[in-house]
């Protein structure tokens, strides 16, 4: 398996989930929202067009994530 890109989780007033992309060559964050991802689907760094790909385990733990942020909050 190879290692997953990094990514911190913002909400939006509506608590919709968006995905911060932390690209490894560049370090740049690309924002994505949560339920516009898909398995093993190309995201090109907005900076320097590195391809980034997200697997579904990595979708999987972003939307655990999510939610348990969302239970924390009571939203």
């Amino acid at each position: 398996m190879k290692p997953q890109p990094s990514f911190d989780i913002d909400f939006d007033k509506r608590n919709n989930a968006t995905l911060r992309i932390v690209c490894s060559k560049c370090g740049h964050e690309n924002p994505h929202h949560l339920t516009s991802l898909s398995p093993d689907e190309d995201i090109l760094c907005t900076q320097c067009a590195t391809n980034i790909t997200l697997d579904l385990e990595a979708i999987n733990l972003a939307t655990r994530q999510a939610e348990g942020i969302r239970q924390a909050y009571g939203a």
